[in-house]
């Protein structure tokens, strides 16, 4: 599968970050988020353009464990992308909330990038924040 559109939904830190990286290596990043300041913000950072509803490749969710599967379920309702990801630190809750919701596992991809800073929100994204981390 070659990924040249992504959609990443959450601006914070990780969100932010994952689009900043994704940029380098000249993917499409288009950005959603429920806080139209992170979401602006990070257009200025150069993290990605507003996402209008056009599908795309991948979709990273980056918004906060307990949101992970309504966010899924809506996504993969409306066929946004091939594949998903999200990058909640905790697994257990989500999926068991996915598999509630009745999301498709077959396209869903849990993932946990180990890395981070101590602060917060996209002002703090760095395009670098996953070089050398592992993801699992």
């Amino acid at each position: 599968m070659s990924i040249a559109k992504v959609l990443v939904v959450g601006t914070g830190l990780i969100g932010t970050s994952v689009a900043l990286a994704l940029r380098e290596q000249d993917v499409a990043v288009y950005l959603a988020d429920v806080d139209a300041r992170a979401a602006h913000l990070a257009r200025e950072l150069g993290a990605g353009e507003e996402w209008s509803g056009g599908e795309v490749d991948l979709a990273v969710i980056a918004v906060p464990p307990p949101l992970v599967a309504e966010k899924l379920a809506e996504l993969q309702k409306r066929e946004v992308a091939s594949a998903y990801t999200d990058v909640a630190s905790v697994k257990a809750g989500p999926i068991a909330d996915a598999r509630r919701l009745g999301c498709d596992p077959a396209s869903y991809v849990p993932g946990h990038p180990l890395a981070g800073r101590e602060r917060s929100g996209p002002a703090a994204a760095r395009a670098d924040l996953f070089l050398g981390r592992p993801w699992a």
